[in-house]
């Protein structure tokens, strides 16, 4: 299962992560006002050191302009850009031709019980999206790292009409797992990204969260695939 942990400002985070059982790093730029937003200026030194760890990095922004997006990627060589807020199908066919050789991760956002895109997956399907990410919406409308816990059932209804890798995000725990047993089992689950439940009370990373967040959803997985197949006829 692909892990992910979003967030990543400095390198000594890195450091910290590496070798704990955790695959990505997400790393922020372009999010007006966000927590972990960074210049792009040290954006390529933080990517670089991801790699040269093992862990791939993600840009995760909110920009939805193609020249900007291909000057970031050109700037820093991320393989991987994760796109939030409520672009449309066509802007992401137009960012997909600016960066034709990047893979993109177009975040879903689920509030309450509806995944709010999820009438445009067919056409978002058609503009080159690579990979979806269910990410929860705060009470008060805010996207991003928001610790809201994602709606199970919301996820299993958007489900059937999926065709790509997804992962999931929002408020993920050791603790909630198992309520995700659907998703879990569905053969497009690639894995999940995480944040707020990777950090102490104090807002800083934990190596051992993550490692029981890891350990959790692995054995969640593993189970929700057990029993998909045992439910198969013959």
């Amino acid at each position: 299962m692909w892990f992910k942990v979003c967030g990543i400002t400095a390198e000594a985070e890195v450091r910290l992560l590496a070798g704990q059982g955790v695959d990505a790093v997400g790393i922020w730029y372009g999010v007006p006002s966000g927590p972990y937003d960074l210049p792009l200026g040290d954006v390529g030194p933080l990517a670089r050191a991801a790699g040269a760890a093992g862990l791939e990095p993600v840009l995760v922004t909110l920009l939805d302009d193609p020249r900007r997006l291909a000057a970031a990627v050109a700037g820093t060589g991320v393989p991987t850009v994760q796109l939030h807020g409520y672009l449309t199908p066509a802007r992401l066919a137009a960012i997909r031709a600016a960066l034709p050789g990047t893979k993109l991760v177009k975040v879903l956002h689920v509030r309450g019980d509806r995944v709010l895109e999820r009438p445009f997956l067919t056409a978002f399907n058609r503009a080159g999206c690579d990979a979806y990410l269910f990410d929860s919406v705060g009470d008060n409308g805010r996207i991003g790292s928001t610790g809201h816990p994602l709606d199970p059932p919301a996820v299993a209804a958007a489900l059937p009409r999926l065709d790509r890798p997804f992962v999931l995000a929002g408020g993920l725990t050791a603790a909630n797992a198992e309520r995700h047993r659907t998703a879990l089992a569905h053969e497009h689950h690639l894995g999940i990204d995480v944040d707020s439940g990777a950090r102490d009370a104090a807002g800083n990373l934990s190596p051992a969260l993550a490692g029981d967040i890891r350990h959790a959803w692995d054995t969640a997985r593993r189970r929700a695939t057990q029993e998909e197949q045992h439910a198969l006829p013959g």
